[in-house]
């Protein structure tokens, strides 16, 4: 048996959210002079064997490297460093393979060949009985240069060239907040409509024809939404139905319309605020992450009720969203985008705790799962 098999590797979701909430942190410390936190939405990521095999990535690291998710899963990562990086990089790993965290500098090929500088920042995760661990990885583009020493006087255009550096970097970490309002927005807002169409198919080969041609209006009507909501993405990266709405209006909608569309389930809406009650700077990310683990549970879970919760709290507020399918609590990793969607959710979770908020999911064997974000109000 191959043990760098992903379905050999099992890695709880709440372990995976819970290291790269300390892979952040720690990344931050790493690298003082950039003042942020890496940005989870939309970032290449990955899930390595301690010996550096890739056993998930998403579809950005896959891009990245110039493969695609599949394709990039068993490959070692020491075979893509670029001509004469190879030892540097095996010393890198080796020391991954020790440590709880490491940062390091490695320049890889990929598929096109093309050198990449890129720093790598690597959280150790469980991953099955025994103490067995894998290495959550985040691949970021390394812009700055090798510190200098001390002694050296920077010259102005050195210190220019560096300002220009870092505005490139916050140039990239806004391209990747788009790609993930991208995905979180549009790619959402599509995968559902996909679904609609192919329930609408299944009920026109059962003979279905009035339910189909009902399912079929209901989907010319989102496609339409979703026409609204990409100049809205253009326009402020907001959801169009927020404004038109508000907040618990627009979370109504979107419950009824992924019950309309995903046969045998339930979906129950339980609010008790008002759109005043909710800060401004927090609806739109709120609305993002009821979206996203919504589609997820109607994709993943085979679950047959989920309830989406908004209530406040003593000084701020709850949003929940709970099902009764098969649960998180373990499951193999896979080279399949949809069941590494354990990295995606590590985007929900970047989009509460970046506003302040916590973020929590709970699953215990197939009772279900609890998703909890609470921000202060």
């Amino acid at each position: 048996m191959n043990t760098n098999e992903p379905t050999q590797w099992q890695v709880k979701l709440a372990d995976l959210i819970d290291g790269m909430r300390k892979l952040c942190r720690a990344a931050r410390h790493y690298e003082p002079g950039t003042g942020s936190m890496p940005d989870a939405r939309g970032a290449p990521l990955a899930i390595l064997s301690p010996d550096g095999i890739f056993l998930s990535a998403n579809r950005t690291v896959a891009a990245l490297l110039g493969y695609t998710s599949a394709d990039l899963v068993g490959r070692q990562l020491l075979e893509m460093a670029a001509a004469d990086f190879e030892e540097p990089l095996a010393n890198e790993l080796s020391a991954s393979a020790r440590r709880d965290f490491h940062s390091f500098r490695a320049v890889l090929a990929g598929r096109t060949g093309q050198p990449m500088r890129l720093m790598l920042h690597q959280q150790s995760v469980p991953a099955g009985q025994s103490g067995r661990t894998a290495l959550l990885t985040l691949f970021e583009e390394s812009l700055l240069p090798l510190p200098e020493p001390a002694s050296v006087t920077r010259s102005a255009d050195a210190a220019a060239r560096e300002r220009l550096m870092y505005l490139t970097m916050g140039q990239q970490k806004e391209r990747q907040r788009l790609s993930a309002e991208l995905h979180d927005g549009l790619g959402q807002a599509l995968t559902l409509v996909k679904l609609m169409a192919e329930d609408a198919l299944m009920r026109i080969r059962r003979g279905q024809v009035d339910d189909a041609a009902q399912l079929l209006d209901a989907t010319v009507l989102r496609i339409r939404e979703t026409i609204g909501d990409v100049r809205q993405i253009c326009g402020e990266l907001r959801p169009q139905m927020l404004d038109q709405l508000g907040l618990p209006a627009a979370l109504g909608s979107l419950c009824r319309r992924i019950e309309r569309s995903a046969e045998g389930i339930s979906v129950v809406f339980d609010c008790d605020v008002s759109d005043e009650d909710v800060p401004e700077h927090l609806k739109a990310d709120m609305f993002r992450l009821a979206q996203e683990a919504l589609n997820n549970t109607v994709k993943h879970a085979a679950a047959t009720e989920v309830t989406l919760g908004v209530r406040l709290t003593t000084g701020g507020v709850l949003m929940t969203i709970l099902d009764n399918g098969i649960g998180y609590e373990n499951r193999p990793l896979s080279t399949g985008d949809d069941c590494a969607s354990g990295l995606g959710l590590i985007g929900m979770q970047h989009r509460v705790e970046s506003h302040g908020g916590t973020f929590s999911i709970q699953s215990l064997g197939k009772s279900g799962t609890l998703v909890s974000a609470a921000w202060a109000a």
